[in-house]
């Protein structure tokens, strides 16, 4: 790895997005050889480029299942927030579906309540199984790691690289951690170890980073556990007033059980709502939560409603260099 960060190009950049397309602008920052951008006072030699061209920009982690880039498998401690989760779906989906099935036999039940609770068992168990399958997507997707060619900090302090975007110049920062340089939008996680592009948070549910490439899979996440809870929360409340004052001798537990799940739906409820509401204005605004809640305006990457969603919601999470 040294011997890479010694090779490295000295550059003084200046990149001006509005004169440069895409894939010309992610080059810069992957690997500054093959920029298309002016490269003032190179300090670098023919053999230092060669060097760099056999640079594999892709780590070998990476690995394409399911038409998304998956990162490196966590080791089991790194995932116990995924686990609560998962754990968490599983066993209130199945405490609700019991209680509902034993409610069906409870004497002086109307005549619509066997299958409506029948009904609702099923919503349960789909919408439970749907929600773990995205929240295991999400938890397993490639955020968004930086790749790039390591630069060491010695060769990046010596070059002056700027990027002008809406007319404004910010200078792009330097991991010290990942040895790359970062992009405008770009940070570093310290709990996932990686520098993350358009990194939005660390969400412990996932024990994983929302970025721009899982944030769509998140945001899906969020509706479908949130119409989960809501058929919880229907059927807890259902149970509760249908059988008030009614003889329930041998399914007393069922009123204890019930009780519970009502109390943590209606928190995962409010919980799950305020983080869609959220996350549909930092979406509209084209911002990151890092952003909407460090109150940071970047009116420059507002490109409108339409856009901004787009943007947002239909990034394409294997993007090739």
């Amino acid at each position: 790895m040294k011997k890479n960060l010694d090779n490295s190009q000295n550059l003084l950049l200046d990149i001006n997005t509005s004169n440069t397309s895409k894939s010309d602008e992610n080059n810069i920052l992957l690997s500054p050889k093959i920029s298309q951008f002016s490269i003032i006072n190179p300090t670098s030699n023919n053999n230092t480029t060669n060097n760099n061209r056999n640079i594999n920009i892709n780590r070998p982690d990476d690995r394409i299942i399911c038409f998304s880039r998956r990162r490196k498998c966590p080791d089991v401690e790194d995932l116990c927030g995924y686990m609560t989760t998962m754990f968490f779906f599983i066993i209130f989906s199945i405490v609700t579906s019991v209680c509902l099935h034993f409610c069906t036999k409870l004497p002086d039940n109307a005549s619509y309540v066997t299958p409506f609770y029948y009904t609702l068992i099923i919503l349960i168990v789909f919408t439970s199984v749907i929600s773990m399958i995205v929240l295991t997507d999400a938890a397993f997707a490639d955020p968004g790691r930086q790749r790039g060619v390591p630069i060491s900090k010695k060769k990046f302090d010596s070059a002056k690289i700027k990027k002008f975007v809406g007319g404004e110049k910010f200078i792009l920062k330097y991991c010290t951690t990942c040895h790359l340089i970062r992009d405008i939008r770009t940070f570093h996680c310290s709990t996932c170890g990686l520098c993350i592009e358009k990194h939005d948070h660390h969400c412990n549910y996932l024990s994983n980073c929302v970025g721009v490439y899982n944030y769509p899979k998140f945001f899906l996440f969020l509706i479908v556990a949130c119409i989960h809870v809501t058929m919880e929360l229907i059927s807890c409340i259902h149970i509760i007033f249908n059988n008030v004052g009614s003889d329930m001798e041998g399914y007393s537990w069922i009123t204890i059980f019930i009780g519970i799940t009502f109390i943590f739906a209606g928190f995962f409820e409010i919980f799950t709502v305020w983080m869609i509401v959220q996350h549909i204005i930092t979406i509209v605004q084209n911002r990151t939560t890092r952003e909407f809640i460090k109150n940071k305006e970047y009116g420059i990457y507002n490109k409108g409603c339409k856009e901004n969603c787009k943007e947002a919601l239909c990034s394409n999470s294997i993007r090739e260099f």
